[in-house]
């Protein structure tokens, strides 16, 4: 295998890399919006992506 072939597939395993913790981030956010309100004694409403009852959100 040609060097240049080799990096050029290190690039997409790093950038699938790159892309599935993104991903991995940012389900992981919207996954604590929800825990923070259920934890507060709140109703989290997901059609409308708010907490119910919470004057903050």
């Amino acid at each position: 295998m040609s060097r240049d072939k080799k990096q050029k597939y290190l690039l997409y395993l790093v950038l699938m890399i790159v892309l599935f913790a993104a991903a991995s981030f940012q389900h992981f956010i919207s996954n604590a919006k929800v825990d923070r309100c259920l934890d507060a004694g709140f109703e989290y409403d997901f059609q409308n992506k708010s907490c119910k009852g919470n004057p903050d959100s």
